[in-house]
C-alpha cells in the first residue's frame, strides 16, 4: 500500500506545521477578553485565553509560562500576539516564542491605553502577520516528523469496543511510519498501568509511568479521596462503565500496541518518536491544552457520551462509535465508527477511515471544532494563588 503524503508549512526552527494559525496569547485573565475580540475579527487568528496567570507562584507560574511559550511555538502558529495587563508577564512569554524564529507582538494593556487600543493595535499586527504567512508553500510533511494527541472523553462502553481501539489502530500505524503519538491522562490508566509498564522500552521508563500513577493515588489519599474504590464520572457510569479499572482497560487502547519509549510532564515536548505517556489531568481541556503545547500537530479525541471540547491550535478529531452519539452530536462529531457496532463494519475499514481523515485533516481539512469555534484553553494547577 502507498503510503499517504502528508503536506505542512516550514517554521524556522524546522518544525512543519498542519495549519498557519496566528495565535492571539492572553498572558493574563485580565488581557483574555481583548485576546478573544482580535481573534473573532480576524480569520485564521485563534485565541489563547487561559482563565488565570494573576498571583501564580512556584511551579503553577513556571508551567503557566511554559504552557504558553509551548502553544505560541506550536508547529501550526506563524507567529504570536502577547498580550498582558503589564509589560514583564507579557516579554517572558514573548521572548520564549522569539526565541523559535517566530514573528512576535506584545503589547500590554496598562502602556497601550486600555482594551480599545489594544484590540486595534493587535488586530492589525495579525492581520499583517497572516498576510505573510499566506506567501508561505505548502512543503512535505514526513510522518517521521508527525506528533499526534490522543484523548478520550464522555467515555462509554463503545469507547472501550470501537473508537479507543480504533485510534489505537491508527496509532500503530503512525508509530510504525516513524512518526510520534502521546498518551495521556495519568488518573484514565489507574487500574491498568500494569498492562501498560511491560511495554516500556526499559525499566526505568515503567518505573516512571508507574509512579505517575502513584503520586495521583497518593495525593487524592491526602485529600481523603478513594479514587481506586470509586466509579467513573456520572457520564461514565451512564454510559455503561462501572469501575475505574474497565475505564482504564478502554483508555489504553488509544495508545494503540507499540512500545512505550518514554513518559514526559505536562506540556513537555517528546524527545522520542513512537509511543510516548505525558503525565497530565484526565479533565478534558486541561488535557488537550498540555498536548497542544508538547508540539502536537492534531489530537484524535475518542468519545462516546461526547465531548464538544477541542485545542484552538490543534485540530482536533473527534470520533465516536456510539450510534446514538452519533445522531445526537452530529454537528460535533468528524468521523462516526458506529457502523461497526450496527452493521459489522471491521474495525480495519473502521481505522482506515479514521486514518484517511486525519490525513485529511493534515491537508488542510478542517474539523468541526475550527467550523464551529468550540475551541478552548485550560492550563492545570497545583496550589493556590497568592
Amino acid at each position: 500500500m502507498t503510503e499517504p503524503k502528508l503536506w505542512g508549512y516550514a517554521r524556522p526552527d524546522g518544525q512543519i506545521g498542519i495549519r498557519n494559525y496566528v495565535a492571539i496569547v492572553a498572558v493574563m485573565d485580565n488581557s483574555c477578553p481583548t485576546a478573544r475580540r482580535v481573534a473573532s475579527a480576524v480569520r485564521g487568528a485563534v485565541p489563547v485565553a487561559p482563565g488565570a496567570g494573576r498571583g501564580l507562584v512556584g511551579i503553577d507560574l513556571e508551567q503557566h509560562f511554559r504552557t504558553l511559550i509551548g502553544i505560541g511555538s506550536s508547529p501550526n502558529v506563524y507567529g504570536a500576539v502577547v498580550i498582558s495587563l503589564e509589560p514583564k508577564t507579557a516579554k517572558v512569554v514573548a521572548d520564549g516564542i522569539a526565541r523559535t524564529g517566530r514573528p512576535v507582538e506584545v503589547l500590554a494593556l496598562e502602556e497601550v491605553g486600555g482594551t480599545v487600543k489594544a484590540t486595534e493595535l493587535a488586530t492589525r499586527a495579525a492581520i499583517e502577520m497572516l498576510a505573510m504567512a499566506g506567501k508561505l508553500p505548502r512543503v512535505p510533511l514526513p510522518w517521521s516528523e508527525l506528533i499526534v494527541g490522543l484523548e478520550c472523553g464522555g467515555s462509554d462502553g463503545s469507547s472501550g469496543m470501537v473508537s479507543n481501539p480504533v485510534t489505537g489502530m491508527v496509532a500503530d500505524r503512525v508509530v510504525a511510519r516513524g512518526g510520534t503519538v502521546i498518551l495521556s491522562e495519568t488518573l484514565e490508566i489507574l487500574g491498568g498501568e500494569h498492562l501498560l509498564a511491560p511495554r516500556a522500552k526499559n525499566e526505568e521508563v515503567a518505573s516512571q509511568l508507574v509512579a505517575a500513577v502513584d503520586a495521583v493515588v497518593a495525593y487524592a489519599k491526602e485529600l481523603g479521596i478513594d479514587v481506586m474504590g470509586t466509579n467513573p464520572a456520572p457520564d461514565n457510569i451512564a454510559g455503561g462503565l462501572s469501575t475505574i479499572e474497565e475505564k482504564a482497560l478502554g483508555a489504553i487502547k488509544k495508545g494503540g500496541s507499540t512500545t512505550l519509549n518514554e513518559v514526559v510532564g505536562y506540556g513537555i515536548r517528546p524527545r522520542e518518536k513512537g509511543l510516548v505517556f505525558m503525565d497530565a489531568p484526565a479533565p478534558g481541556l486541561e488535557n488537550l491544552t498540555a498536548l497542544s503545547a508538547a508540539g502536537t500537530h492534531l489530537i484524535i479525541f475518542s468519545t462516546g457520551k461526547g465531548n464538544p471540547a477541542a485545542s484552538p491550535i490543534c485540530p482536533t478529531i473527534k470520533v465516536s462509535g456510539n450510534p446514538y452519539t452519533t445522531k445526537k452530536l452530529r454537528d460535533n462529531l468528524d468521523v462516526d465508527l458506529s457502523p461497526v457496532i450496527v452493521e459489522g463494519m471491521p474495525m480495519e475499514e473502521a481505522a482506515r477511515i479514521l486514518e484517511d481523515e486525519l490525513v485529511a485533516v493534515c491537508d488542510g481539512k478542517q474539523v468541526r471544532a475550527e467550523i464551529l469555534g468550540e475551541v478552548e484553553t485550560a492550563i492545570s494547577r497545583l496550589l493556590q494563588s497568592l
